[in-house]
């Protein structure tokens, strides 16, 4: 199995329960993607759909890194106005340890092929007690 049908693997079962969201391969992993499909009254994308897609991107890379785990904290801060298609979100894991996983979180807005920093977060993710999931 490669390390992209592991990923995908991986994500699979949170995937066909939020069709809103997608996953995009990259050379170094993955991106989280949300659709603006639910524009604010100006078209764009809203500081609580940047907030949704960095916590969506944060919660996947703890599953990928194999722990299971909900969200603990989550500080973000709007950088720019989110005019475009999609939120593109990259998650780097900072720290994991036993008890919280530290995430910093990169959100990106694309309009055509053109992408902008619109926001950054820092999650806090604590893995839950039950990792059977992962089987």
């Amino acid at each position: 199995m490669t390390e992209d049908e592991d990923i995908l693997r991986k994500l699979q079962p949170l995937l066909a329960r939020h069709p809103h969201v997608s996953v995009e391969l990259t050379d170094t992993g993955f991106r989280t993607l949300l659709a603006n499909r639910n524009p604010n009254l100006l078209g764009n994308f809203a500081g609580g759909d940047m907030a949704y897609a960095a916590n969506a991107a944060a919660g996947f890379a703890c599953i990928v890194a194999g722990t299971i785990a909900e969200t603990a904290s989550i500080n973000i801060e709007c950088l720019a106005r989110g005019d475009g298609e999609f939120l593109v979100a990259d998650a780097q894991i900072i720290r994991h340890g036993s008890r919280l996983i530290r995430t910093r979180v990169d959100v990106h807005v694309r309009k055509g092929e053109r992408e902008k920093l619109v926001a950054i977060a820092q999650i806090n993710m604590a893995p839950l007690a039950d990792q059977s999931l992962l089987d």
